[in-house]
């Protein structure tokens, strides 16, 4: 997983990696530096286990003998915070051939100091395949340029030049 976002000390838009997961919380280095009230975007990288064991065509289609019709596997990535209780974003995904990397984008909070958002990714055909991964964030306080940055980032591309 990486963060995509401006930071301070540079003058475009660049993407960071996530610390490791499991990583000791009083460290600093599992902490990855935000600013407060700013956009992000984490791209998750998404790769299909056991592909070459299948003997038929990758099928789209959930194992499911006892319902009623067949059904396409499908993914959801659900961000939140659990301490607040808050749903950040929300990304459906269809089946997931060998690999797939998907972006979903979140503001961080307002307020500064250390938070904890939770990304979950839940299959709707399969029990037992969820999983959860927590992304420890130090929010430090709003980076004038780096909001302005994003703006002019975010004016450009909705610009069309003819």
């Amino acid at each position: 997983m990486h963060m995509k976002g401006w930071w301070e000390e540079t003058q475009e838009q660049t993407e960071r990696p996530l610390p490791a997961a499991g990583a000791n919380l009083r460290e600093e280095s599992s902490w990855l530096d935000v600013h407060a009230d700013q956009e992000y975007v984490l791209q998750v990288s998404l790769r299909r286990g056991n592909v070459g064991q299948q003997r038929r065509k990758q099928d789209s289609k959930a194992q499911a003998p006892r319902f009623p019709k067949l059904k396409d596997e499908g993914w959801l990535l659900v961000l939140g915070e659990v301490e607040r209780r808050e749903l950040l974003a929300v990304k459906r995904l269809g089946f997931v051939r060998n690999h797939t990397a998907v972006s979903v984008a979140f503001y961080t909070p307002e307020k500064t100091g250390k938070c904890i958002y939770t990304l979950y990714l839940m299959s709707d055909s399969y029990l037992g395949l969820d999983q959860q991964y927590d992304i420890h964030l130090n929010v430090t306080p709003a980076s004038i340029a780096a909001q302005v940055n994003t703006e002019v980032s975010d004016t450009m591309s909705q610009l069309s030049f003819k």
